[in-house]
């Protein structure tokens, strides 16, 4: 039996490189002739040339005609996707399209993963600042709520310089919005998607509040006034405690029905506007507004096990996405080319979902689980960058930036009620902890500003470019928790009735139930967090002569994090914990060599570092919505040091095509892990640092566009069109090491203090990485047209990697959780056309074409029987449709 996990990676990498086999026959420039050259020239923008009379030409050296301006401007190595790349390949936000980039994968759809490491190695920024986050469970902003239809270019930086801010990993992703256009326009769109699992099917819902639709909660889920007589931790009056018994409401966000689930849908408006001659400046400002509602059900299985048992259990969710998004971004060029931009960015995402879950575990043969969910993510930042050139020298270059935004996510009445299995009747359970109403509000505040200074002189021959600047960021967050348990002895005659009849006033009224706040200095339920980095930097770019081209510099950063937590209910709980307060020199070199006309070298070294993020220090319990796993953080955690090595080889044989060769390793100290952490029959995770990790691998990429007229030998059929090939295959191997010591969170009811012990407790040693996937492959096949029309087969490529690495106990090793993202097949046709004199735009898409579903599991090992799902469940195939029409 052929074993495809095995022959594909292979078969990928050989389709990668034949392609490109054709194509690599050099073309000097110096050979080209003087139609070349022209051609070239053109293209590097300036005017067309005179005409020249004939006579012998003695040399004509166009050197690197084919390299991109970007490729070309920049020492690092990077991956540019554009407005174009956005819309051949159909994506609607920006985690997809990343997700096609050379050595990059998305995790949940939303988290980008860069060569190999997860996406506490990668960040991003918005016109050069950092963008905050809406996630407590993660530092990293979620790119999926970013409509590529608001962004201009999209670079991935894969090496280190000094201007950059000095947490950096795997990569940074520089996403830059629309400014001025180029000519006015209005632009509206409209969208439907439908889904195999989901659209008219069954599928759970609960009624919640009126403005569900929109996103936003009408104050039906407020956390009621009763409840803070809970916080003072004293004892309750019976008064009192039936004030909190019967505050909570107990129909509209309880009650689960089932219903056919409609269409996904969507709209958005864009407008631009440019004012020119106002004076001495020009200005032009753009504008977008967009809104999506997107349906999902999850049939699927997921397993918890304590290890010492099995439990299997069958869910069913309904999820109900709806995003809002604004932008407005108003750009000013004055006479001298001085420029300053003020851009305002608006996204908000809430969660709706209903779900059931029914199953065994070890303590009960039967149970069943009803949960409802909201939540919302929200995120606002507004920036004022300017870019300036002073009259010195041979002009000062000038740059600044400056941003403030929140992020905040707010999770009320997220409730889960359970029944078990009496003689074939599900009736409801009384057991502690058993069915709750849980509160949870996170507020983040994020400052940045920074300066940059370029000055390019001379030194004898060598032209070169010194630049220096600084920067200062301010971020905080501030979590909270408020969990209520339903305790207490209900009357039988309700067990076996509707939850919303079981929790009814005139129940919660009677002395036998009630409602308990429970938190405990172990898992306090408030958390606060802080980090402070001030940063300067130095560095320069010379050039000797046309071939050597290299950069270098070192960035100085003196950063503080700090957290702390309490309890709410308990007087003197505030616990602080080690501060991070490190300072570091962070140096980086770049040579860039061009021994051939459009041939480059390019060589890097680099120390950087990461910080731990506010969720991985934070010991409060979340639980993450998606794998329905709660975790906790470690405040012992302490900074991990990289140092990055690269190389590659870059060959353009042509305006767009290109083949790449590349190398990578990266030596880890005090990498961040997440690992399983059982207690009793409790699945949870939390992270330490491993001793150290090594990371090594390789990138190959080729594209290439070939004229169909030609290849069909002059048929009308391929006039006007050209067909588009795209691959890139990226291999990465990584090891940790246990050869060192751990320090985990020990948690008891005295609160949390640290237990340090031997790595190899925590750590298999030479695992990979958690995040890490071995191969990685991209694959774009298409047709475009002078017109603008495209048709695009796109295939994506992840092979499995960690979730969570197993701990060692008693009885050896937890198995880790793995995940297989697999292939997904992508299928594109854009179509402009005109109609009742307008433009207009259609988009086809159908996603997912081979129904390939999520697939998270359990290793094999001796303590399991086979490879157990951990979470699965059926994706479904995607149909899209969208019209934009402009005007």
């Amino acid at each position: 039996m052929i074993d495809f996990d095995r022959l594909l990676p292979s078969v990928m990498l050989a389709l990668a490189m034949s392609a490109a086999s054709p194509a690599l026959a050099p073309a000097y420039a110096q050979d080209a002739g003087v139609d070349d050259a022209t051609e070239g020239e053109e293209q590097a923008g300036d005017e067309p040339a005179e005409p020249q009379d004939a006579g012998p030409i003695d040399e004509i050296v166009v050197r690197g005609q084919f390299i991109p301006d970007e490729k070309r401007a920049t020492s690092e190595i990077t991956s540019v996707l554009d407005a174009e790349d956005f819309v051949r390949a159909g994506d609607s936000d920006i985690a997809a399209a990343l997700s096609r980039v050379t050595g990059l994968s998305v995790n949940d759809g939303r988290f980008i993963i860069v060569r190999g490491l997860n996406e506490r190695y990668s960040s991003a920024t918005l016109n050069g600042l950092p963008l905050p986050s809406t996630e407590p469970l993660r530092r990293a902003a979620p790119l999926d709520l970013f409509p590529t239809s608001v962004i201009q270019s999209s670079t991935v930086v894969k090496t280190f310089s000094p201007e950059l801010s000095g947490e950096f990993g795997g990569g940074l992703v520089q996403l830059e919005t629309k400014s001025r256009p180029d000519e006015d326009f209005l632009e509206i769109g409209i969208k439907g998607r439908a889904n195999t699992e989901t659209t008219l099917k069954q599928g759970y819902f609960y009624e919640g509040s009126d403005s569900d639709v929109f996103g936003f909660d009408d104050g039906l889920r407020d956390l009621p006034d009763a409840a803070a007589l809970t916080f003072t931790g004293d004892p309750l009056g019976p008064d009192q405690q039936n004030a909190v018994d019967t505050a909570f409401e107990q129909y509209k966000t309880l009650l689960i029905t089932r219903d056919d689930v409609p269409f996904d849908g969507g709209a958005s408006l864009a407008a631009g506007k440019r004012f020119d001659g106002l004076g001495p400046v020009d200005v032009g400002t753009v504008l977008y507004l967009g809104y999506d509602n997107e349906w999902e059900n999850r049939d699927g299985v997921r397993n918890r096990p304590n290890l010492d048992a099995q439990p299997t259990s069958s869910f069913f969710s309904t999820r109900q996405n709806i995003t809002l998004s604004g932008l407005s971004s108003t750009g000013l060029e004055f006479a001298n080319g001085d420029e300053v931009t003020l851009t305002g960015i608006y996204v908000r995402s809430s969660l709706k979902q209903a779900e059931i879950e029914e199953g065994s575990s070890r303590d009960t043969p039967d149970f069943r689980q009803e949960s409802t969910d909201w939540i919302e993510r929200e995120l606002w930042q507004a920036q004022l960058v300017g870019d300036h050139e002073v009259d010195f020298g041979q002009g000062l270059g000038v740059a600044w930036r400056v941003a403030y935004g929140e992020a905040l996510r707010d999770a009320p009445y997220n409730r889960q009620t359970n029944f078990y299995d009496r003689g074939g009747i599900y009736r409801f359970s009384e057991g502690d902890g058993q069915s709750y109403i849980n509160n949870s509000f996170l507020q983040d505040e994020n400052f940045a500003a920074a300066l940059d200074l370029s000055l390019p002189v001379e030194l004898g021959a060598v032209p070169l470019v010194l630049k220096a600047g600084g920067g200062y960021t301010d971020s905080s967050r501030s979590t909270q928790r408020r969990d209520f348990e339903f305790r207490g002895d209900f009357p039988d005659e309700v067990q076996l009735s509707r939850p919303d009849l079981i929790f009814s006033d005139p129940v919660m009224g009677l002395s036998g139930p009630f409602l308990l706040l429970n938190s405990s200095r172990g898992f306090p339920d408030n958390f606060d967090g802080s980090l402070e980095v001030a940063s300067a930097y130095v560095s320069a770019e010379a050039e000797f002569g046309p071939y050597v081209r290299a950069s270098g510099g070192v960035r100085f950063e003196d950063g503080s994090q700090d957290v702390s937590t309490f309890v709410t209910d308990e007087e003197n709980s505030l616990q602080t914990f080690p501060a991070i307060e490190e300072d570091y020199f962070l140096p980086a070199v770049t040579v860039t060599w061009n021994p051939l006309d459009d041939f480059q070298l390019r060589g890097a070294y680099s120390k950087t570092i990461t910080r731990p993020q506010f969720r991985e220090l934070g010991p409060s319990i979340f639980i993450d919505p998606d794998t329905d796993v709660a975790f906790f953080g470690n405040p012992y955690l302490v900074n991990s040091e990289i140092d990055n090595f690269d190389l590659r080889a870059e060959y353009y044989f042509g305006t767009g095509q290109f083949v790449t060769v590349g190398l990578f390793y990266k030596d880890i100290q005090n990498p961040i892990e997440e690992t399983i952490t059982t207690q009793g029959n409790v699945f949870r995770t939390t992270f330490v640092n491993a001793p150290s990790a090594e990371l090594w691998g390789v990138e190959l990429e080729f594209e290439k566009t070939f004229d169909l007229y030609e290849l069909t030998g002059g048929s009308p059929f391929g006039e006007g069109k050209e067909i588009v090939f795209k691959t890139n295959y990226t291999y990465t191997d990584a090891q940790v090491s246990n050869d060192g010591e751990v320090t985990v969170a020990r948690t008891s009811g005295q609160g949390i203090t640290p237990n340090t012990r031997d790595a190899a407790n925590n750590i298999l040693d030479e695992s990979p990485l958690t995040g890490q996937s071995e191969h990685l492959f991209n694959f774009q096949l298409g047709v475009r047209t002078d017109n603008g029309a495209s048709a695009t087969i796109l295939a994506n490529y992840a092979s499995e990697r960690t979730l969570f690495r197993g701990q060692l106990t008693s009885q050896g090793f937890d198995p880790a959780v793995m995940q297989k993202p697999g292939l997904t097949l992508d299928a594109v046709i854009n179509q402009p056309f005109e109609f009742a004199g307008g433009n207009f735009d259609l988009t086809l898409k159908v996603q997912n074409v081979t129904e390939r579903d999520y697939d998270a599991y359990f290793e094999e090992s001796d303590r399991l029987v086979g490879s157990p799902a951990f979470q699965t469940y059926d994706v479904g195939r995607l149909y899209y449709a969208g019209l934009r029409y402009q005007f």
